[in-house]
């Protein structure tokens, strides 16, 4: 399945974003710096028209990070309302095959699992599958037990902030 779009897609393309994705966004673009100011104007559009978004898993895994994602943890709160998506019940029953196929992969985290916590990974690309989303993460393309290489295998489009910024057309410009 060829999942690849032109660069400066419509805006009618839906992005999911995971857990690593906004931390890199928040830490490489600070929100209060207005340097990057243009970015989070963008991402702050796309989520008006709920073309951004997260699943209520990743605002789990922001709200259990302790001390420096503080401002993330604000900021999910504030934008609550048109950002963060319920994992549904057909979301359950499509990451089943997905959690089956990588179980013993290495895709989940072994501390998670001890633990007897759910990770966010697979119903990302569920979610991503059956609602035809393209997923941004920061994870490895290299690695196949992460996140680009088990969304390929499933028919979802994976891409990283930078491939975000290049496809949103936004640019850093220098005054002249």
């Amino acid at each position: 399945m060829d999942v690849t779009l032109p660069l400066y897609a419509t805006v009618g393309t839906v992005y999911l974003i995971d857990t690593s994705g906004l931390i890199k966004l928040e830490s490489t673009f600070p929100p209060d710096d207005s340097t990057f100011e243009g970015l989070w104007e963008e991402i702050d559009y796309l989520i008006s028209l709920q073309c951004f978004r997260i699943i209520d898993y990743v605002e789990e895994e922001i709200n259990s990070y302790e001390g420096a994602r503080d401002y993330l943890k604000r900021w999910i709160s504030k934008k609550k309302k048109l950002l963060v998506y319920e994992t549904t019940i057909d979301c359950y029953n499509a990451a089943i095959p997905i959690i089956n196929a990588e179980y013993n992969t290495g895709f989940f985290d072994s501390k998670k699992q001890a633990e007897g916590k759910e990770e966010a990974d697979p119903y990302l690309i569920a979610y991503c599958k059956i609602n035809n989303c393209t997923l941004i993460t920061n994870e490895s393309k290299i690695k196949p037990n992460k996140i680009p290489s088990v969304s390929q295998k499933n028919g979802v489009r994976c891409i990283d902030v930078y491939e975000f910024l290049k496809e949103r057309g936004l640019k850093m410009e220098r005054k002249k």
